[in-house]
């Protein structure tokens, strides 16, 4: 076997899939059996004759395999062009063709570019390509021909894009608008029943019981709670309730309004207090008040008053 003959068989070109193309066919025989210039003709009347964009390509990679065994190496190049602007992601075979024109042939691929515009909407997500960071959209650029993967935003399904040589490839996208969400302190509310042992309650009596309902937010409560002592009464509370910072405790701070009966007394205070939970539904609580109530003849003006009691969640505790 003659050199020519030794070199054609180790430039044969990787055709891909099989595709229905005599002249494809027939360049491939010729470029086989040293033929170059039956070939070239073969090449010429196939590319006449196709507008697919696959085909074409592999008729521009033979081209480029029978320049190549020419040793022509600029009509070389521009046959591997032609086929990279027809199909960015065409491929010599490295096991069927020599290394020396795979390695030409990925090279002019590296040297190939084209320009990607990115448009988001809402702007400024954003985005990467290859897993490499882009930058913030809009973005346009140029970067490599070929399949690349665009990504746009932290969640949004990765997708497709293919840039060909000297083009412009457009692509939108528009996100998920984001649901609709309520502050904080208005999320998981819970209704709660409780009953509430108060000590000082009066200097007459020194001790007293509550009872009330409880709608409690993530970071704020409210509360009305009955009055039984040496007085009935009405007790009001709005307050704002801590993170659990201490382990399963949570602590909380309340203004309070008081309405004490027999005769009519309205007045104000401070409580801070702690509750523990005992299950999902039940909870333990703590608190220390300071109430001011105009003076009467058994009722003093201001005084502190201790309470404790057990705190019922029929749904489970909320915001906690």
């Amino acid at each position: 076997m003659s050199a020519p003959q030794v070199m054609v068989s180790l430039l044969l070109a990787a055709a891909g899939p099989a595709v229905e193309n005599r002249d494809l066919e027939a360049a491939l025989q010729s470029l086989s059996e040293a033929d170059f210039e039956a070939a070239l003709a073969h090449i010429e009347a196939g590319l006449r004759q196709t507008r697919d964009e696959a085909q074409t390509a592999q008729l521009r990679l033979v081209q480029g395999e029978v320049y190549a065994a020419l040793r022509q190496y600029a009509q070389m190049e521009t046959a591997f062009a032609r086929a990279l602007e027809a199909n960015p992601d065409a491929r010599l075979d490295p096991q069927r063709v020599q290394p020396t024109v795979v390695a030409l042939f990925e090279s002019l691929r590296g040297r190939l570019q084209g320009t990607l515009a990115i448009e988001v909407d809402p702007a400024g997500a954003e985005v990467r390509l290859d897993g490499r960071l882009l930058g913030q959209a809009p973005w346009k650029g140029p970067v490599p021909i070929g399949t690349h993967t665009l990504e746009v935003g932290p969640t949004l399904t990765p997708l497709q894009v293919k840039v060909h040589t000297d083009q412009t490839e457009q692509v939108r996208v528009v996100l998920p608008a984001a649901p609709a969400t309520q502050p904080a302190f208005f999320s998981s509310l819970a209704f709660s029943a409780q009953l509430r042992a108060a000590f000082g309650l009066s200097p007459s009596s020194g001790a007293g019981l509550e009872a009330g309902a409880r709608l409690s937010g993530t970071y704020v409560f409210g509360e009305l709670n009955a009055t039984a002592g040496s007085r009935f009464g009405a007790a009001l509370r709005l307050g704002t309730q801590a993170p659990r910072l201490l382990g399963p405790v949570t602590l909380s701070l309340s203004l309070d309004g008081y309405a004490v009966g027999g005769p009519a007394l309205f007045g104000g205070g401070l409580s801070a207090g702690a509750s523990l939970p005992l299950s999902t539904k039940f909870d333990v609580f703590a608190e220390l008040s300071g109430r001011w109530i105009p003076s009467s003849t058994d009722y003093q003006g201001t005084h502190l008053l201790g309470v404790t009691g057990l705190r019922f969640t029929p749904g489970g505790q909320a915001g906690r």
